[in-house]
């Protein structure tokens, strides 16, 4: 294909030519293709679908019909909504023929062909004939004296003028291609007609979307180009895949488009175009307008050349790498081009009570859509897929505005998180009522799986007498006998006991809780750890994200790990620990305690 010299008075922009992988024409005859458009939100993903809102369209009802997440999870699909919408100020003043785009379903990363793109084309229906296919849908009928179309069709697809009306038209067209005038038709004559029943098909939407989804997508993003389909250059498909490879990480960890396929045409006066060639220098282009050219090493003497691209684009940036560089060489070179942003490589904030370090490589701050809201990028490389985060972890910080990627090194591409796996129940989750001294300690006691006996009738002697007297047992995983005193044994009454065989763990009455639980375990010989740390990862802390909790982890009677924590945990920082098989018991704070929280509050 020859391309066609373009003068500087016609030409004031960069023209993007591009290879469609399938021509839309010559592919519907095989395929009914739908156009997706990727958003991220949250971290995630989404895949989403460009709507055009129509006349007496109920978006509530629409919303309930478009994909996954409206499905499982009504209002977490319209907090998504507002979010990837937000020219959208209020859902029940939505007009006709305003653009929106609807939430159909949570990805993983590179789950899907053209994701990292923005834009992703599915053959949604193979159709071999697409008329012969839609006769199968349809019933014989034999026009009457006083029929006309436009009744037969209204009947079955509602009334004139309507959407649905036009809808039966069109397929009306169709099936019945020899008639072309719907206007001259006569008795006895044999027609088909559309049977009503072919809306309830997956795919019968996407019959009508299609061309008017593909002619509206720029509306939606205008960082999205409808590319002509172009001559490529020569070059080695394994070459190709060899230079995008790190690249597409860097593109995916920092939510950006990578484009290795394609000619940018640059206008010269008085010389031909500069032409870049995408398949030998590589373009990212992040979500705020900056972009990244990547020349490789035969193509070091364009340099100048590409200087000259500066002056077209205002944010550009020109990183010299090889096919050969690593991963973390690549992310190395394309953060010391940014410079700005990337100013940490770790977080630290608290959320009720439990410190949060999150520590990685790479670190950047981005503003999400709303143009108030900073999300945090952290970005480190792993060796291994066992070394990811958990999912439950991930959606954590997701909450609270971080977004972990993780990179695995080597040719291993599935950057997808960890799925879920099989979840423990939340039975190991209990509270333990600290409303007081003595039903704290039968709930500790109960919680680690030690038999607890308030008010036990013990017998001991004291100055040649047999004194009997009350206290609380505590019987050991081994038999051995504990007795808990809240200061009713005074003098050497103590001794005397412990000289039959008790051991006497003595609670004071302003010991706090803290105190009590260590006596006890000291008491015990129980090991434990106070204050205990937690790694998200199975990898080395240095790039890993640290729970430390307030508390104390301990060794329970049947040697299962037992985690009293003084802080309440947030949900999926409990479903972390119960998946690593840790028991929880989270200490209440007393009726006072609350009391006087909700004061400071007020």
């Amino acid at each position: 294909m020859k391309f066609r010299e373009l003068s500087l008075a016609s030409v004031f922009s960069v023209i993007l030519i591009s290879i469609w992988l399938i021509s839309p024409d010559s592919a519907y005859n095989a395929f009914l293709y739908k156009s997706y458009i990727i958003r991220c939100d949250r971290g995630w993903d989404i895949l989403c679908d460009p709507y055009v809102v129509k006349k007496d369209d109920w978006l509530y009802k629409l919303f309930r019909q478009k994909g996954e997440i409206a499905n499982k999870d009504f209002p977490e699909f319209l907090r998504i909504f507002k979010r990837i919408n937000p020219h959208i100020h209020d859902i029940d003043k939505i007009r006709a023929g305003q653009h929106i785009i609807i939430p159909l379903k949570k990805l993983p990363p590179n789950s899907m062909s053209g994701q990292s793109s923005g834009v992703v084309t599915i053959p949604f229906l193979n159709i071999p004939k697409i008329p012969e296919t839609l006769k199968t849908y349809s019933t014989k009928y034999t026009v009457q004296k006083g029929d006309c179309i436009s009744i037969v069709i209204s009947k079955r697809y509602g009334p004139y003028g309507g959407e649905t009306y036009k809808q039966g038209i069109k397929l009306f067209k169709l099936i019945n291609p020899d008639l072309k005038d719907l206007n001259r038709i006569y008795a006895g004559q044999n027609i088909l007609i559309p049977d009503p029943a072919i809306r309830k098909q997956p795919w019968y939407q996407s019959l009508f979307d299609q061309l008017e989804n593909n002619k509206n997508l720029t509306d939606f993003n205008r960082t999205i180009k409808t590319y002509k389909k172009t001559q490529m250059l020569p070059v080695s498909e394994d070459r190709e895949k060899k230079q995008s490879f790190p690249l597409s990480k860097v593109a995916w960890a920092v939510d950006a488009k990578l484009s290795t396929k394609g000619v940018y045409y640059f206008p010269r006066q008085g010389q031909k175009d500069l032409k870049i060639d995408l398949s030998k220098i590589p373009l990212i282009e992040l979500e705020n307008g900056t972009r990244i050219l990547f020349p490789m090493d035969d193509n070091k003497n364009i340099k100048s050349e590409l200087d000259m691209v500066k002056s077209f684009w205002k944010d550009v940036h020109i990183v010299q790498i090889t096919p050969n560089d690593s991963e973390k060489h690549v992310f190395d070179a394309v953060f010391g081009s940014l410079g700005k942003g990337v100013l940490k490589n770790r977080l630290v904030f608290f959320d009720q009570g439990v410190e949060v370090e999150v520590r990685g490589k790479w670190i950047f701050d981005k503003i999400a859509g709303n143009g108030k809201t900073v999300r945090h990028f952290c970005i480190s490389l792993i060796d291994n897929p066992r070394e990811r985060t958990p999912e439950s972890i991930l959606r954590y910080l997701n909450q609270k505005n971080i977004v972990l990627k993780e990179i695995l090194k080597g040719k291993n591409t599935a950057e997808k998180p960890n799925s879920l796996g099989s979840n423990k129940s939340t039975e190991n989750v209990s509270t333990i009522d600290s409303s007081d001294q003595k039903t704290f300690i039968s709930d500790l006691i109960t919680a680690m799986g030690y038999k607890y006996s308030p008010n036990v009738i013990i017998s001991f002697p004291y100055s040649g007498i047999q004194v009997k007297s009350v206290s609380n047992l505590i019987t050991g995983s081994n038999g051995n006998p504990f007795l808990v005193d809240f200061g009713d044994f005074y003098g050497d009454a103590v001794s005397a006991i412990e000289k039959t065989g008790f051991t006497v763990i003595q609670i004071k009455y302003d010991d706090n809780f803290h105190v009590i639980i260590q006596k006890i375990l000291d008491a015990l010989d129980v090991s434990y750890t106070n204050n205990p740390i937690f790694l998200a990862a199975r990898r080395p802390a240095i790039h890993n994200t640290v729970f430390t909790i307030p508390g104390f982890l301990v060794s329970g009677a049947e040697k299962s790990r037992m985690l009293f924590s003084f802080a309440t945990l947030h949900n999926e920082i409990t479903q972390f620990m119960t998946n690593q098989g840790v028991k929880i018991s989270m200490i209440q704070p007393s009726k006072k305690v609350i009391q006087h929280i909700n004061k400071v509050k007020k």
